[in-house]
């Protein structure tokens, strides 16, 4: 069995023990109900990963709204709330289906399935959240009708799942303590890596820290993680955010550049990690995430720091067609130097 089948089997009958009665097989996953939006579990690609092991693209996707059409009002509507509430999924609009989703992309492989699909997990049961508390107030914001759908025998599953309601209970209290991210795990971090490419340059204490990557020929980008601010639904946990120049016409050029990226890199091919959205504001675009509490794992923040990295890679190839190479480490070229 495939790792990408294997992560999913873990989903399905460990972690959300799904019940059949509420779930039905699809082509390359599984739907499941666990009260008024169908989220959707799939292994959508497969690729080569590190020294040529096999790696498998697992796509979490939730229903949010349908009857969406994307005007100006809109979209600004919708980049508010995404940039105030990001977490880790972004929202991907199908313009042939007028649906608006919550998606998570994650690539999994041997070497990170482990604690992987914890993260996957996680993210699943906050779209779940999110989409059954969130759907109605946005849906009536944007002129919109909340997704709401049932199982094709059994209709609208009428309370939560119990496990899932348990969970959120769970992170609710979490979210009430202090980060658990460790103030000494964010310093030792700051010193290993911040002063080395991929960095141009970085500075931190044991609350997060900034560092800045290449960006085309001669700008950087911006990476900032804190763990000192909290989520508005979420309450305390780790908080990430990466801004890239963009040369866009209009702010509305922008947030459709904005949601162009989300369905790239969170339904199709992920960049870095697929935890989180991109946005666009006060000229610049942005990718967001928050890790809740109960995300916290030893050495996460490293593996996350590579990941911003990888997408700021990307990100440079995309969008100035400027791919990274030892000039592009030039101290000079930083902002602080310039």
């Amino acid at each position: 069995m495939n790792i990408g089948q294997n992560t999913l089997n873990w989903l399905r009958t460990e972690l959300f023990q799904v019940e059949d009665a509420w779930s039905q097989e699809t082509a390359r996953g599984f739907r499941w109900w666990p009260h008024r939006q169908a989220q959707t579990l799939e292994v959508i690609g497969r690729e080569a990963g590190p020294d040529d092991a096999p790696a498998a693209l697992v796509l979490v996707r939730t229903e949010l709204l349908h009857d969406l059409d994307l005007d100006e009002e809109v979209l600004a509507v919708l980049q508010a709330v995404t940039l105030r509430t990001a977490g880790m999924a972004g929202p991907v609009y199908d313009p042939a289906r007028r649906t608006l989703d919550l998606c998570t992309l994650v690539r999994v492989n041997a070497d990170n399935d482990g604690w992987m699909r914890r993260l996957i997990g996680l993210a699943a049961m906050l779209q779940i959240r999110d989409a059954d508390r969130g759907a109605s107030a946005i849906a009536e914001a944007v002129g919109a009708a909340p997704a709401q759908s049932g199982h094709p025998e059994r209709g609208l599953r009428a309370e939560l799942d119990d496990l899932i309601a348990e969970a959120l209970e769970l992170l609710a209290t979490e979210g009430r303590a202090p980060s658990r991210w460790p103030g000494e795990d964010l310093a030792q971090f700051v010193d290993a890596y911040l002063d080395y490419p991929p960095a141009l340059t970085g500075s931190g204490d044991a609350t997060g820290f900034t560092a800045e990557f290449p960006h085309g020929k001669r700008a950087s980008s911006l990476c900032e993680v804190a763990t000192d601010q909290t989520h508005p639904w979420y309450g305390h946990g780790l908080a990430l955010r990466q801004r890239f120049p963009v040369s866009v016409t209009s702010d509305v050029e922008g947030r459709h550049l904005a949601l162009e990226l989300n369905a790239r890199a969170l339904s199709e091919v992920p960049m870095g990690y697929g935890f989180g959205s991109f946005g666009y504001e006060e000229g610049a675009l942005a990718f967001q995430a928050f890790f809740p509490n109960t995300a916290y794992q030893p050495g996460l923040v490293t593996n996350l720091y590579l990941s911003c990295a990888e997408r700021a890679r990307m990100l440079s190839v995309l969008l100035t067609g400027v791919d990274w190479t030892d000039e592009s480490f030039d101290p000079g070229r930083s902002g602080a130097s310039r």
